[in-house]
């Protein structure tokens, strides 16, 4: 078998194999040894693995994509005014180009691995240090990705920047076929302080308000980033503490690109094209200086920040304030971030114009599809029969149904296509608006700037007719209603009027909030299912104090009050949580009734006996008055304890008992339970204190010894604190917490 390129040759196939087998080896010095041979090896495709530039660029080998750009260079002519921007879609990847220019398996070529494996130095000498190739930066695959997208999908700061430079004034290379920007995919990633270098970089064009395919602007992205704010992250209290102690300051974006600009020599070219020539410092001086950092930070700062995990704190600190920063940002011009400004032709596909034609059927649907063929239409389906459809099936089965009964070309069918997916996407997605998503997501930092400066917001509702108090309540989101509630306090009928409102449904506030947690999941960040309905209970009460008194009574489509939808909703949950309690009751009684009858016999035997009056014979000394007082409060509230469980197991179980009864008895029993447990240890270290003072108590001994007894103790009240602070907020707190949302640590 042998292989063919331009001169007509003969490549024997074995060769091939051997080739191959270097590639797949690393033996890239007989790699360029090939290439220097025959140009043919140079598109020759390894593996569903691309070239063996390809290879080499993705296995970081910088001496081997050096060599081989050289040989590419030396024997393929290199024409800088080719654009090759507009072959997205037509030529398969077989076709005879330029190695440079050739797409992998994965669509990306050697230029675009580089960028998103991080190599500056590869694109540096991919693209040339003069940028004689720098037309290579705006080289689209098949989905119209650029390696400066792909930069950005790899969180690679500098190769950005220095991509950047090559191309700052075209917007084109910044998204892909489906209008989706590179701040859109920093956004949607979490990578906010990139995202944030994106937004300086590209301040005077429209990129911060561009919508991709599905009419999402980088705030609609943002809008959705729970992690980024600070209803997403629900830290404990002492990394509450951390968080708020760590220092902390961002650089501004011009700091911070110059900071990167330091690894680049720029220099203008003194031609009349204006180009610039960009090129890298020293690696081998940037590596030494990081290696000197992490070393550091292993040796002398690792210890202490992996025990107080003060990086993670960092990392959420650090997305807050560039989440902030880009918020602030984009609401400098709050009607294009919200509602989209600049190209508005950003969809890369050859019969966008007669996609938006059809999609103009929705409007005539049931009235006339197309006038050429109304009497086709007319015969073929029976009177009503487009209407039942629409209401029984949809636009999709609609679009099929037409397809299906017309004679349509298959060119003409591909494009109903298109348009049935277009329009099931916007009937599904574009009404949940940024402001409605931010709502849901529970991001206050966002609705209260909307509302501050476009007040029309608050009555935007979705395709269910949820305003954003329904999906707050919906959505277990009480800081959004705290929010609205404060932002309407002086236009009270205004917060009235959206209170008023109920979905396609029927269903008000207080249903939504009946309902349980979506997808059976727990919705508060508590412990046990009883927690859980405990937390449920006070949400509805929360909405009832809301809403109007006969929103008690009123039924949905399902002929259902609230009262009744609550019941039903959380037959399962209740039957969960009475056993959770019942089995914690049982548990709990059982080590009360244990430490009861220990602080009985303890407090029944003195220590050192008594003297012939019958008195104690260490009477007066502090340590037996600590035992005595301890043995007495140990066995009080051991009892006490064992009342308030033994009162839990024959208590009635029903909703209504989980609001106040039993969360108030639980707390005292567990209060109690561990004041006894405490009791009985001071008890128990007080009566050895006689035994083992004269032995030990000269060295200090005893008193590390008494350290050691407490440390059960105190595991015992780490491990029951959240469930002893749980049991006080549903006690004592008036409005629920927010709902589980985005890192938690």
């Amino acid at each position: 078998m042998s292989f063919y390129h331009d001169n007509t040759d003969a490549i024997d196939y074995h060769l091939v194999e051997d080739f191959e087998e270097h590639v797949l080896r690393d033996n890239w010095k007989e790699v360029v040894e090939y290439y220097k041979k025959d140009k043919f090896y140079h598109t020759l495709k390894v593996k569903k693995r691309g070239t063996a530039l390809h290879v080499a660029v993705s296995n970081g080998e910088k001496e081997a994509v050096n060599d081989l750009v050289r040989e590419i260079l030396r024997m393929w002519k290199w024409n800088e005014n080719d654009d090759d921007d507009d072959d997205d879609d037509d030529e398969e990847e077989e076709d005879e180009t330029h190695p440079l220019r050739m797409w992998n398996e994965r669509g990306g070529t050697p230029l675009h691995i580089a960028a998103l494996r991080g190599f500056t130095s590869m694109c540096e000498c991919i693209i040339g240090k003069e940028g004689e190739r720098k037309n290579l930066v705006r080289k689209k695959n098949k989905n119209g990705e650029t390696p400066l997208l792909w930069a950005v999908l790899g969180h690679r700061k500098k190769t950005f920047v220095y991509l950047y430079n090559f191309a700052q004034e075209d917007v084109n290379i910044v998204m892909d076929k489906n209008g989706t920007t590179i701040l859109h995919y920093a956004i949607r990633r979490d990578m906010f302080g990139l995202a944030y270098i994106i937004m300086h970089c590209y301040a005077d064009s429209s990129i911060s308000y561009m919508k991709d395919k599905n009419g999402v602007t980088p705030l609609g992205e943002l809008a959705s980033r729970t992690s980024a704010f600070k209803n997403g992250n629900h830290l404990s209290w002492w990394k509450q503490i951390l968080y708020h102690c760590f220092p902390l300051k961002l650089e501004d974006a011009e700091t911070k690109l110059n900071s990167i600009h330091q690894k680049f020599v720029i220099k203008d070219k003194d031609d009349h094209n204006g180009d610039i020539s960009i090129q890298l410092n020293d690696d081998d001086e940037l590596e030494k200086e990081e290696k000197i950092r992490l070393c550091y930070r292993s040796v002398f700062r690792w210890p202490i920040i992996s025990l107080l995990d003060l990086e993670k704190i960092e990392i959420i600190k650090k997305k807050r304030l560039y989440a902030a920063r880009i918020l602030e940002d984009l609401m400098k011009n709050p009607y294009y971030s919200y509602n989209g400004g600049g190209d508005a032709a950003r969809l890369n596909t050859e019969h966008e114009e007669e996609i938006e034609n059809v999609m103009n059927i929705r409007d005539t649907q049931k009235k006339d599809i197309n006038k050429e063929h109304e009497k086709e239409i007319k015969g073929t389906l029976k009177e009503g029969e487009l209407q039942n459809t629409t209401e029984e099936s949809g636009i999709a089965k609609i679009m099929q149904e037409i397809i299906s009964k017309l004679a349509i070309t298959s060119d003409k069918k591909r494009i109903l296509l298109e348009a049935m997916n277009k329009l099931s996407v916007e009937k599904i997605d574009t009404q949940d608006t940024t402001y409605l998503v931010a709502a849901k997501h529970g991001i206050v930092e966002i609705t209260s700037q909307l509302e501050l400066k476009m007040k029309s917001v608050i009555h935007e509702r979705n395709s269910n007719n949820e305003n954003a108090l329904l999906l707050a309540v919906k959505y277990r989101q009480p800081q959004i209603v705290e929010g609205l509630q404060k932002s309407l306090s002086s236009n009270k009928k205004v917060f009235e009027s959206l209170c008023l409102k109920v979905d396609n449904n029927e269903n008000t506030m207080l249903h939504l909030a009946a309902y349980t947690s979506l997808n059976n999941e727990s919705t508060w960040r508590i412990s046990g299912p009883a927690m859980q309905m405990m937390w449920d209970i006070k949400w509805y009460k929360y909405i009832k104090g809301i809403v109007p008194e006969y929103f008690r009574h009123r039924i949905n489509k399902d002929k259902k009050t609230p009262g009744e939808v609550f019941k039903e909703e959380h037959k399962e949950l209740l039957q969960s949580s009475t056993e959770w309690l019942r089995d914690t009751a049982e548990s709990c009684s059982v080590v009360a009734a244990l430490i009861a009858g220990l602080s009985f016999a303890t407090s029944g035997s003195v220590p050192g006996g008594n003297n012939d009056s019958g008195k104690p014979a260490l009477e007066g000394q502090p340590a037996f008055e600590g035992f005595a007082i301890s043995s007495l409060i140990g066995l009080y509230f051991s009892g006490t304890a064992l009342i308030m469980f033994l009162s839990i197991l024959t208590s009635r179980k029903q909703i209504e008992d989980f609001n106040i009864n039993l969360p108030t008895k639980l707390l005292a029993g567990l209060t109690s339970l561990f004041v006894s447990i405490v009791a009985m240890f001071i008890s128990f270290c007080a009566g050895h204190f006689f035994v083992l003072t004269d032995k030990y108590g000269k060295h200090d001994i005893l008193f590390y010894l008494l350290i050691v007894f407490c440390i059960p103790v105190t595991f015992y009240g780490a491990m029951q604190l959240p469930l002893y602070i749980d049991l006080l907020k549903v006690i004592w707190k008036k409005v629920p917490p927010p709902s589980i949302k985005g890192v938690h640590l």
